[in-house]
């Protein structure tokens, strides 16, 4: 037997046990100092990749406020962007996820801030513009008022009228859906309205054109006759004998003017055109009738120088009313043995003869009845329209007095010498 100390098999398994234990509790420290460094190394991963992540959308941030700058208010996105640059000082000095969490909190609100900022603006915008519209809308409303009212009332009546009345509907219709504020539910009615006020004005205007051709062409044969009364009243042979008629025509012409200024373009047409047609039937009127008086004169100069010739004297000769001139011419007649003709010449019809100193008689006819006779007058007579004829063309009638034998043509002044048949006179 040797002198070692001896254990037994129970001492020696619990010996073994304990290193086993001891061992294993080395191990475990070990093993809990690697899990330990692992986590610690995840946990500082995670949080670099927490921090890379918050500082990646920090930029992004950024550049979407740096893209979207426009539609940020200035001190707003100075403001935000401040906001942002915080965060990235933030980020650099987190220490533990939840920091980088509470950051990521703040980005969210910033986005958040962003996307109200942008909304704001874009609302003030159209704001800006949907007053901006009705303000324009507005004026272009106000623009159509004052064309309108340009227009003088009585000239939009005159041409129009129809067309105003409608206007007035239209324009108050646009201004109260301007009041309403809705650009878009004035657009149809303000150009509905745009569109019947060039129409109204266009009418208008074709009508004042119309109407400054009509008073244009009033007022030329207003002047064209004002002309032709000038002509007439500087004929003295128109003047004679149609004065009364030139004086219509002169009245004719005021009222023409007057007519012309109240604007009665057609009307003024209508009668001017009249009275220009009557103008020249007065000329005609007037020639005809110093003609006649013409012949009413010759025919009396023939027969006063004819009962010269025949011995008579001549005792007065002068129209029977001087003051109006279709009288009739009478003479008077004497010879030295005291008998006298007396003669009338009206300007149209018999001739008249009144004898005196000459015997008269009177006879049984054939059937039964009396007749007066004056055989030296009528010789005397017969004799005078002899040389009437053959000396100065002038074609009597067979003489007829009271008492003679109705069966008888009467004796009148029935034909001139040719040259004295074809005077006229024109103006």
């Amino acid at each position: 037997m040797s002198g070692s100390p001896k254990f037994s098999e129970a001492e020696i398994a619990e010996w073994k046990q304990k290193i086993l234990e001891a061992e294993r509790q080395r191990r475990s420290e070990a093993e809990a100092r690697r899990r330990q460094e692992a986590e610690e190394q995840e946990r500082q991963r995670q949080l670099e990749m927490s921090r890379y992540q918050t500082h990646v959308r920090v930029n992004v941030l950024l550049s979407d406020l740096h893209w979207q700058w426009a539609n940020f208010y200035v001190q707003e996105a100075v403001a935000l962007e401040y906001r942002c640059q915080n965060q990235l000082e933030a980020i650099a000095s987190a220490e533990s996820p939840e920091k980088l969490l509470a950051i990521s909190e703040e980005l969210v609100r910033i986005e958040l801030a962003m996307q109200e900022a942008s909304k704001r603006k874009r609302w003030d915008e159209a704001e800006k513009k949907r007053r901006a519209d009705i303000e324009r809308q507005q004026f272009e409303l106000e623009e159509l008022q004052r064309r309108v009212a340009q227009i003088p009332e009585a000239e939009a009546l005159k041409f129009d009228a129809a067309g105003r009345q409608l206007l007035q509907s239209v324009l108050q219709n646009v201004q109260e859906a301007i009041a309403v504020g809705n650009p878009v539910a004035v657009r149809r009615p303000l150009a509905e309205a745009t569109a019947l006020v060039q129409k109204h004005v266009r009418q208008i205007v074709q009508g004042q054109a119309d109407s400054r051709q009509l008073q244009a062409q009033a007022n030329q044969q207003l002047a064209e006759l004002q002309v032709i009364l000038a002509g007439l009243k500087a004929d003295p042979v128109v003047m004679r004998w149609q004065r009364q008629a030139v004086t219509e025509l002169e009245n004719q012409t005021n009222a023409a003017k007057l007519a012309i200024a109240d604007g009665q373009f057609k009307q003024v047409i209508f009668s001017l055109s009249e009275s220009q047609q009557r103008s020249q039937i007065i000329i005609d009127t007037a020639n005809t009738a110093q003609i006649q008086a013409e012949q009413r004169d010759y025919i009396a100069d023939s027969i006063a120088q004819t009962l010269q010739e025949m011995g008579f004297s001549i005792t007065f000769h002068q129209p029977e009313h001087p003051e109006h001139p279709a009288s009739a011419m009478i003479l008077g007649a004497t010879t030295q043995a005291g008998k006298g003709i007396s003669v009338s010449v009206p300007i149209a019809g018999q001739v008249f003869y009144d004898v005196d100193g000459y015997v008269k008689h009177s006879v049984a006819t054939v059937d039964g009845n009396t007749a007066a006779i004056c055989d030296e007058a009528e010789q005397v007579l017969t004799q005078m329209h002899t040389a009437l004829e053959d000396n100065f063309g002038v074609r009597m009638g067979e003489v007829l007095w009271q008492g003679k034998d109705t069966n008888r043509v009467l004796r009148q002044a029935d034909q001139l010498p040719s040259s004295q048949q074809t005077r006229s006179r024109s103006v």
